[in-house]
């Protein structure tokens, strides 16, 4: 009965569909389909590495990653923050070593996070996504190969006194990034998402702020420039950090000719890892 069935359904076929070069091509055509790399399905970005900020933390609290890691990159598509994510230790004690001497770094983007990654200025990433350009590659090391040390750096004293910092930026992730380095020297911080909010806080007490930082790209709303002005013509004292992005030269240009006559507001890219310097800077009277 078993063989009387197959013999039915294979003269049911045309002999021109069954040959062996057309099932041979039906196979091929799905192992293509099948086997089609990952890597292909993500876009490359070469980047120039600018600045890093690394911090690890020993704090168990929901929400406060074990380890803090992010680099301010240039690309064909502008500036950008990496926040690096992903529990890979040894390859983030490699992938430091290599920015130690090279710059140039390859960044994969997943396809459907492609336009996400164009239109935002901070963006998370696994940071094995992070790849160095001159070819270098990480191998996994050996059970018994001795893992190498992380080097930390002794953390700085808090700064003495309580002098209070207002943050203003309407980018949550780069709010945060600026409080975590405010908060790192040892300074109370005010956050404020826009200039309204911000012009509001300030005016109920403007003795409690010793310093500014404000993202100098404000245009919805209240403008920076009219932020500032506000702010000034309250506490004419008062040191204001105006921070624009890497190599946005008309923006910087635009403000710095701006505040020309205000010698308490500084206008310049806003480099996270010298944040904290220029701050300092600020505020003991030296810029």
């Amino acid at each position: 009965m078993m063989k009387k069935n197959i013999k039915s359904f294979i003269l049911h076929f045309r002999p021109s569909y069954f040959t062996p070069i057309y099932c041979l091509s039906i196979i091929c055509c799905s192992l293509t389909m099948l086997f089609i790399p990952s890597h292909l399905l993500a876009s490359d970005y070469l980047a120039d590495f600018i600045s890093e900020n690394y911090k690890e933390s020993d704090s168990t609290e929901v929400g406060i990653p074990k380890i803090y890691h992010t680099i301010q990159v240039e690309t064909e598509i502008g500036s950008k923050v990496l926040m690096l994510k992903g529990d890979d230790p040894n390859y983030r004690i490699w992938f430091r070593q290599y920015l130690a001497t090279a710059k140039k770094l390859i960044i994969t983007v997943p396809k459907e996070q492609d336009s996400l990654f164009k239109d935002s200025k901070i963006f998370q990433i696994d940071v094995n996504l992070v790849h160095p350009f001159s070819g270098s590659q990480w191998k996994e090391p050996e059970p018994d190969e001795p893992k190498p040390e992380v080097i930390v750096e002794p953390p700085k004293p808090p700064y003495k006194g309580e002098k209070h910092i207002m943050i203003v930026d309407d980018n949550s992730q780069k709010r945060e990034l600026i409080q975590m380095i405010v908060k790192k020297l040892g300074f109370p911080v005010t956050i404020a998402s826009n200039s309204h909010d911000a012009l509001k806080i300030f005016n109920n007490q403007p003795d409690k702020f010793n310093l500014v930082i404000a993202d100098g790209n404000i245009y919805k709303g209240v403008s920076s420039t009219t932020l500032v002005k506000s702010i000034l013509e309250t506490s004419p004292d008062i040191p204001v950090i105006l921070g624009t992005d890497y190599k946005e030269e008309k923006t910087t240009a635009m403000l710095t000719d701006f505040f020309a006559g205000f010698s308490r507001v500084i206008v310049k890219p806003l480099v996270l890892k010298e944040l904290s310097k220029t701050i300092l800077q600020v505020l003991e009277k030296k810029v």
